[in-house]
């Protein structure tokens, strides 16, 4: 009976049909249960990338003697760390980055009269005629109009005057009451003019009264959805920091679980899983900082405004090849127009992304993450558009993972296929 078993198992087929079928398990598991995989897997991913750095400092002594760093030092080192350095970005960025788009809006505001026909051209355009009259009533009627109908009104005439000075005397002399303040008739003036516009907008109301109970019922839903978040960072935190501590420990299991006949063959497997997302995950992370640091300097030497949010965008947003630069080069673009009105700082921007491209292809990758990367960046993109679109931000994490993993069992299927009988016939 064991013989029978171990001969089906042996029947190519019947594995390929197997794994096919745990992949769509995995993958329903994914979609179902999406929300709680995001936190284990975003724990995993934390843990990939600092386990060398924990193993760095168990492989250490203390100084003076012979006994080695315990792991949880090493772990309690890097979240202290990690909390300092991401208190300082914030420290730094915030206020920079706020102050800067208060700059770019003050900047807007002083040059929107020159575009302000094209800004009506495109509202006559897109948008419908009545609303867009409705608005343009508005804007003529304002407060000008207002305070110009109420001198009139405050201005009597001769004829009337006479008549407005007899009634006054015999409200005086009948009812012995003040005349009317003008406060109050710039009160009654003011609601009935806010009346009329009630009313020209009326057929508006009901899409506002949409409006805000949407956003009563985000803000319902919201309450919930912060408890969840609060949950599942909880959860996100303590997986991170069990698997940094028991990460070696996990591996070894891992690779227990194979048959010693298999075993070396599935551990060169994985080491090749490995291998392509450390080039990818810690290389590209590395990459991306570095990027963003040059082109935070050049657009701010340059004085381009908002330098540092543009840069950070350009160079981590190199984690999905040439996004990042494409992104950073059309916001720094758009920015300069608005801020210089010239070609002369569109070109500063295209030497420092240039610069900071020609260094990355020359210096920089190869430095740090060798000439052997193993996911090329079409094979990047096409994984990191379906999964996305598969399985939401849950696939963006779960893109780089299952590109590395494809490619190795492809290349595995393609060094097969060429040592066989059949290919070689």
């Amino acid at each position: 009976m064991k013989n029978e078993r171990q001969k089906i198992l042996d029947n190519l087929w019947i594995r390929v049909i197997l794994a096919g079928i745990s992949i769509i398990i995995f993958l329903a598991l994914c979609y179902f249960l999406r929300g709680t995989f995001v936190s284990l897997l975003l724990a995993f991913i934390v843990a990939y990338i600092f386990d060398p750095a924990v193993d760095f400092f168990e492989r250490r002594c203390w100084p003076f003697t012979q006994k080695h760093i315990h792991r949880g030092f090493g772990i309690v080192f890097i979240i202290i760390a990690a909390i300092l350095i991401i208190a300082g970005f914030f420290t730094y960025a915030i206020p920079r980055t706020a102050s800067e788009i208060y700059q770019v809006g003050s900047t807007i505001k002083n040059q929107y009269p020159k575009y302000e026909p094209i800004v009506e051209a495109w509202i006559e355009k897109y948008v419908s005629g009545e609303f867009a009259k409705s608005i343009e009533l508005l804007l003529k009627e304002g407060i000008k109009p207002v305070v110009k109908h109420n001198r009139e009104e405050m201005k009597p005439s001769s004829s009337s005057s006479e008549k407005e000075m007899g009634t006054n005397e015999r409200n005086k002399q009948d009812f012995s009451s003040p005349p009317e303040p003008d406060t109050e008739k710039d009160a009654r003036l003011q609601k009935r003019r806010l009346a009329e516009t009630v009313l020209r907008f009326k057929k508006y109301i009901p899409q506002v009264v949409g409006f805000l109970l949407n956003i009563t019922k985000n803000l319902f839903y919201s309450t919930f959805g912060l408890l969840s978040i609060i949950i599942n960072f909880i959860i996100f935190s303590v997986v991170s920091i069990y698997l940094l501590k028991d990460f070696n420990v996990i591996a070894q299991n891992i690779k227990a679980i194979f048959p010693l006949s298999k075993r070396d063959h599935a551990i060169r497997i994985l080491s090749n899983v490995n291998d392509n997302l450390k080039h990818f995950l810690r290389g590209q992370l590395m990459v991306c900082f570095i990027l963003s640091l040059i082109y935070s300097t050049g657009l701010t030497i340059a004085g381009i405004p908002l330098s540092f949010l543009i840069g950070f965008i350009g160079g981590f947003g190199n984690l999905i090849p040439y996004v990042g630069t494409g992104t950073g080069i059309a916001l720094a673009s758009i920015l300069t127009l608005f801020q210089f009105h010239d070609l002369k700082h569109i070109v500063y921007v295209l030497i420092i992304f240039g610069v900071g491209q020609l260094l990355e292809g020359t210096v920089i990758t190869p430095r740090i993450m060798g000439k052997g990367l193993g996911l090329s960046p079409v094979m990047v993109i096409l994984s990191i558009l379906i999964c996305s679109q598969l399985f939401g931000f849950l696939g963006l994490l779960l893109a780089i993972p299952i590109a590395a993993t494809a490619k190795v069992f492809v290349d595995e299927f393609l060094s097969k296929y060429k040592s066989s009988q059949y290919y070689k016939e």
